[in-house]
C-alpha cells in the first residue's frame, strides 16, 4: 500500500532520513516537517504485513523550492517530477520497494520527465545502481555543497 504522508508519519520517515546522511542531506525535523508539507506529493509505502517501508518527497515544475538541484531541472523542462528524497528503510533495501514506489509515481502523475540527483562524491553507489537499472540517463552532474551529483532523468517510452 502506498499512501500520503500525514503528520502521524513525520516522526518515522525523519528518523529514516537522517539515518541516510550523507546520501540525503540532514535536516531538522521543523526543516524536514515543511518540506513535507510543501513538495508536490509525498508518499509513505507499507509492506504487504503491513510495516512501514519507505517514502518519497517529490517536487513538479509548479513547485516554489530552493534547491539548486530542482532549479536545474526546471530550466528545463515544463512538465517534469523530481525526486527530492527517496528513502526506503534499511531493513527492507533490495526487496523491490523502491521500484514499486517509482512505478507508482509514474503511473499516478505521468510526468514527462521523471528526475532526480545522486550522489557521486561522496558516492551512494546502491542509489546509481537503482537508478541505472530503473532506466535513468546522466544528463549532467554538478557541485552542490561539496557534494557532486549525477542528475539523472527518465522518461517511459
Amino acid at each position: 500500500m502506498i499512501r500520503a504522508i500525514t503528520a502521524i508519519d513525520l516522526k518515522l520517515i525523519y528518523e529514516w532520513n537522517e539515518s541516510s546522511v550523507p546520501n540525503v542531506n540532514s535536516l531538522t525535523f521543523e526543516e524536514f516537517s515543511l518540506q513535507s508539507i510543501n513538495c508536490a506529493y509525498s508518499y509513505i509505502q507499507y509492506s504487504s504485513d503491513s510495516d512501514p517501508v519507505g517514502f518519497i518527497f517529490l517536487y513538479d515544475e509548479k513547485t516554489e523550492y530552493k534547491s539548486l538541484n530542482y532549479s536545474y531541472f526546471k530550466n528545463r523542462y515544463q512538465n517534469f517530477l523530481y525526486v527530492d528524497r527517496i528513502i526506503v528503510a534499511e531493513e527492507h533495501q533490495k526487496k523491490g520497494y523502491g521500484q514499486q514506489l517509482y512505478d507508482f509515481v509514474i503511473d499516478t502523475h505521468k510526468p514527462d520527465i521523471f528526475c532526480c540527483e545522486v550522489n557521486i562524491t561522496p558516492p551512494n553507489r546502491q542509489s546509481l545502481r537503482f537508478h541505472e537499472k530503473y532506466g535513468f540517463k546522466e544528463i549532467g552532474q554538478q557541485t552542490v555543497y561539496n557534494k557532486v551529483v549525477s542528475l539523472l532523468t527518465y522518461s517511459k517510452g
